[in-house]
């Protein structure tokens, strides 16, 4: 049986954290979210896989040829992006079985969901992954019978015609038969108010003609689905799974460290004197922390990250190779690889307000739904000493910020961006000489 992940997309809404790295390779607790979603496929006994790639596909290519090279992965270009219809079409050639399974490469599902969908593909079932949910207008929402079996899929309905339901999370058992659906859609133009081919128009056919038996794969209480559709979103995914780990200690923990809660720290990583953490919290491989860090909940930091004396970092994600070397607050934000935060630069995450932060995304600006939300940095940027990151503020990768600047709107990438000032001498002191 094989697998179709779509991994096309170029990210847009996600930028700057796409600049530099297309939207499966982003990662949620050091893990890519393409190999996230191959390894749990692997656990089990799927080892076949048809990627769909588009932007910066070779980086996608060299990954995963290095992370899983004992892994059969067939690679197929789609040369314009239009619709996930179009996506799984090219794929046709590839699958000789009945069954396969077909899922989004930029969302991050628990196990329990992946095996529920293989189980159904073996079982010879069309499924639809789905989360219940009341915001129904923002989603497609699987509409099911009295027995929860789907019955089709519908676009974001009103709240007044669907008030709860199922969104579909883009995790599907499919039979070959959504090839036809797929090419007379494609012959006939049947695009959707977006101008594209979209598969839940393909599966409600699938579904109408009721040829296959048909099952609802749905969240449990332990299930998790994370959309990692806007920057902010990788946040929410880094909260929900750092509340569920384990303690782990293959680092070094010096004196007078004092943690509460888990955490992970991993081979090398090393947590200073004087540092206080309230976990959970996760330390990659030499991460070095300390001294006199205090470290809140929900903060990861990646491989090789240094926080240096005096410095607080509050459910953030931290790049590899990141460095914040003393005497700097950081709070809810999310930065890349690469980076180096100059003495006392601060990160605001609270509007005076105390309303809801809005980020601009493709040129408009959209509420975050946070109450504190930092910044977003991409990889390679620089602040001076002294900078000052006002909320909701997005800087793009390999741009510098000039020491005492603050920045209250997005820095485009590969800029240098700082502040000015004027100084008047009106007189000497009394007692100067």
């Amino acid at each position: 049986m094989k697998v179709i992940i779509l991994a096309a997309g170029e990210g847009i809404r996600l930028k700057p954290l796409t600049d530099s790295n297309p939207k499966p390779l982003l990662k949620v607790l050091g893990e890519p979210i393409l190999k996230r979603t191959i390894s749990g496929f692997l656990k089990f006994g799927i080892n076949s896989f048809v990627i769909v790639t588009h932007f910066m596909e070779e980086k996608i290519k060299a990954y995963l040829a290095k992370e899983f090279p004992a892994i059969e992965f067939t690679f197929l270009h789609q040369e314009e992006i239009k619709g996930t219809g179009n996506a799984f079409l090219l794929a046709k050639s590839e699958i000789e079985k009945d069954f396969f399974i077909g899922v989004n490469g930029d969302c991050i599902y628990s196990e329990s969901l992946l095996k529920q969908t293989v189980i159904a593909a073996r079982n010879g079932f069309i499924s639809v992954g789905g989360k219940h949910t009341k915001e129904t207008e923002n989603f497609g929402i699987i509409i099911v019978d009295e027995k929860e079996k789907p019955i089709k899929i519908i676009e974001k309905p009103t709240k007044e015609d669907v008030p709860e339901g199922y969104a579909n999370i883009g995790l599907y058992s499919l039979n070959r038969d959504i090839f036809e659906i797929l090419e007379n859609q494609h012959k006939n133009n049947e695009i959707s108010s977006r101008g594209e081919y979209e598969i839940p128009d393909a599966v409600n056919f699938l579904l109408a003609n009721k040829k296959f038996p048909a099952s609802l794969v749905k969240l449990n209480e332990d299930d998790y689905w994370f959309d990692l559709g806007r920057p902010w979103s990788l946040l929410e995914a880094n909260e929900s799974l750092l509340s569920k780990i384990d303690n782990l200690c293959e680092g070094i923990i010096e004196e007078n460290v004092q943690i509460k809660g888990n955490i992970i720290l991993k081979k090398g990583a090393i947590l200073r004197s004087g540092t206080y953490i309230e976990g959970p919290a996760f330390f990659d491989e030499d991460a070095d922390i300390g001294p006199n860090c205090y470290i809140r909940k929900f903060s990861f930091f990646g491989k090789n990250s240094r926080i240096g004396n005096g410095c607080e970092v509050k459910n953030s994600v931290i790049g590899s190779n990141t460095h914040a070397a003393h005497l700097s607050y950081i709070g809810d934000s999310i930065i890349e690889d690469n980076c180096n935060l100059g003495a006392g630069t601060l990160t605001a995450n609270l509007r005076i307000d105390k309303k809801s932060i809005p980020v601009t995304v493709k040129g408009k600006k959209e509420d975050s739904g946070r109450r504190k939300l930092g910044v977003i940095i991409g990889e390679g940027v620089e602040t001076g000493i002294g900078a000052l990151l006002m909320p909701g503020v997005k800087i793009g990768s390999n741009s510098w910020i000039g020491a005492g600047t603050i920045v209250k709107e997005d820095v485009p990438s590969d800029s240098i961006y700082f502040s000015t000032q004027n100084y008047t001498v009106k007189r000497k002191r009394k007692d100067a000489d």
